[in-house]
């Protein structure tokens, strides 16, 4: 873990100190900002999948279209907003389901059909009750994606992503419940 730090310190790590950014951002302000975890899941999302699925010569490839998919993403919340937190519910559901499922060693089909389920079940949590599945939903994204950013050993990664998720949570539902307080 300290020579990751090391490399973000260093300038080598651009990708690295956008994730750790991304991953805080999600954990506190998610839910206030519904644009910010619809771009937020959409980099993430993205850049998991041309890491894995292109051969792109340069990092800064797949950074640049990580973040033309997350401001993609955005602009598509502003404008459809209830469609868009749908899929971003769906996406960020599966991403969270996938690295789970990664993290305790299953694959093939029973990952697959669980990573699907799970989104399907983000996708109707997040139509249905809007503020508590953004809350959950980007607690759990940037819970993720801040271990993701650290090479833990996969039973701490698990707890630790627990613990930020919670903590994202806790911090994200004090300020729904401000906010309804102003309201009233």
């Amino acid at each position: 873990m300290p020579d990751r730090i090391l490399e973000v310190i260093n300038g080598a790590g651009a990708t690295l100190a956008l994730q750790i950014a991304v991953a805080v951002a999600l954990l506190m302000l998610g839910r206030r900002l519904y644009w910010l975890f619809v771009a937020g899941v959409g980099f993430v999302v993205t850049m998991g999948l041309a890491s894995e699925y292109l051969e792109v010569p340069e990092e800064w490839m797949t950074l640049a279209l990580a973040i033309a998919a997350g401001l993609a993403g955005a602009l598509f919340a502003i404008f459809l907003q209830k469609l868009a937190v749908a899929i971003a519910g769906f996406a960020a559901a599966a991403y969270f389901a996938h690295a789970v499922a990664e993290i305790i060693g299953l694959g093939g089909s029973p990952r697959n059909v669980a990573v699907l389920v799970v989104g399907v079940l983000g996708a109707i949590f997040a139509s249905v009750l809007f503020d508590w599945a953004l809350i959950l939903l980007s607690s759990l994204t940037g819970g993720v994606l801040l271990v993701d950013a650290f090479d833990l050993e996969p039973t701490l990664a698990l707890v630790v992503m627990v613990i930020v998720a919670i903590a994202g949570i806790s911090i994200q539902a004090n300020m729904l419940h401000r906010d309804r307080g102003k309201d009233g």
